[in-house]
């Protein structure tokens, strides 16, 4: 595959962004998409709308830029290497170089493709010590090899045949998990249960049910790391090693790393069972829960919950998400918020009687089942697209018509 080395200055223009001060009401609220890498913490589409925040034109005059539709995103620090694309006109905090294509000499998607392919060579122009940042002088000189535009198109067009099954299958999870919550809500909330009719209400509660401490019903703990300067406790290891990260509010099928037997006897990530709950204590991710399927273990910023008697995973799960934004009001810390192991025991809790918690995990639970299967199929697509991906970059798999 013939290729041209540019320079990223020669195929488009490098834009950061800014961030409107925050305490100003008239800067925030608005129609007009403002991101930070935050918004793509977890982020698996390759376009994005938007993210948790809007600015009004007001704000946007007063620190960023609005980005034509078709941008590659790139997230230059904290950390280095979120990438999307534009899927709309969008603004950026000052934690990207995003690069606005001259499609005359570069097609967007197959740039966000070759990001995502020489990112281990890209974040070597990052500097700094506790947090590596790319500059924008720094993104402008970094050197990449194109093909011709014919030949980018049919490489993006294989790679995103992937990418489009995969977000497929990404909205039937959706789906599926709006089924169960909107029948928790049904059942927890407005109280319509099987056979509510026949239930008396006791001080506004069903008969049986209990508004209680966690700690009455539910064990918690915390994972560890092993200590990293033994790297035979990560070398070949089978153990998988959750991290806040990969809590995302679903089940989690596997992780990226795996530790030893020896790793778990020598430190406090101890194993916990399949289908055990946990959620981040701290972290980006801090509130956000998971259901793992497989035997694992997990570090010390991971809540273990461990039923001391009826199993209310499933319910708990929806619980807890339903009351996240009172769990981050009441979290602690100026750098991160925290939620201690202390504070997670304390936390009141409605549960239901033991025959509604079995109704409710009969009819949720194959919703579960399905989302963990095309979950499956979505880390296979995935890895199929990730395997491509440098062969064709390389031009080791050659590309037809």
């Amino acid at each position: 595959m013939e290729t041209t080395t540019y320079k990223i200055s020669d195929i488009g223009e490098v834009v950061g962004g800014g961030t409107p001060s925050t305490a100003n009401s008239d800067f925030w609220g608005g129609d007009i998409p403002w991101i930070s890498p935050k918004d793509l913490t977890g982020y698996k589409s390759v376009y994005i709308s938007h993210g948790e925040s809007f600015l009004t034109k007001t704000g946007l005059k007063s620190g960023t830029r609005l980005l034509p539709k078709g941008t590659v995103l790139f997230s230059s620090r904290a950390p280095i290497g979120y990438v999307a694309i534009a899927s709309n006109p969008i603004c950026t905090n000052q934690g990207f170089k995003s690069i606005i294509c001259n499609k005359e000499i570069i097609n967007p998607l197959f740039l966000y493709y070759y990001i995502k392919g020489n990112l281990d060579y890209i974040k070597l122009f990052g500097t700094g010590a506790t947090f590596p940042e790319i500059s924008g002088a720094a993104m402008r000189k970094i050197k990449v090899q194109i093909p011709s535009i014919p030949t980018q198109q049919k490489i993006a067009s294989i790679l995103s045949a992937y990418d489009r099954l995969i977000e497929n299958n990404t909205r039937r999870i959706r789906l599926l998990e709006q089924m169960a919550e909107n029948l928790y809500k049904e059942w927890f909330v407005r109280f319509r249960f099987p056979e509510h009719e026949k239930v008396e209400m006791i001080n506004g509660l069903p008969k049986g049910w209990e508004r209680t401490k966690l700690i009455k019903n539910i064990k918690t703990s915390s994972g560890g790391t092993p200590s990293r300067n033994k790297g035979e406790y990560y070398k070949n290891g089978t153990i998988p090693w959750i991290k806040t990260g990969e809590l995302q509010d679903c089940i989690l099928i596997n992780t990226e790393e795996c530790i030893t037997e020896d790793a778990v006897n020598n430190s406090s990530a101890k194993l916990f069972p399949k289908g055990t709950l946990l959620m981040a204590m701290y972290g980006v991710n801090v509130g956000k829960l998971g259901i793992s399927e497989i035997e694992a273990t997990c570090n010390q910023a991971c809540c273990v919950f461990t039923p001391k008697q009826i199993d209310y995973k499933y319910y708990l799960f929806h619980y807890l998400k339903s009351i996240r934004e009172y769990l981050l009001s009441i979290s602690f810390g100026a750098a991160q918020q925290n939620l201690s192991q202390e504070l997670i025991k304390s936390i009141r809790v409605l549960f239901p009687d033991e025959k509604t918690n079995i109704s409710f995990v009969k009819e949720v639970e194959p919703l579960f089942k399905e989302i963990s299967i095309i979950q499956q199929q979505n880390q296979l697509l995935t890895r199929q697209r990730d395997l491509l991906l440098p062969r064709l970059m390389s031009g080791k798999l050659e590309v037809k018509s």
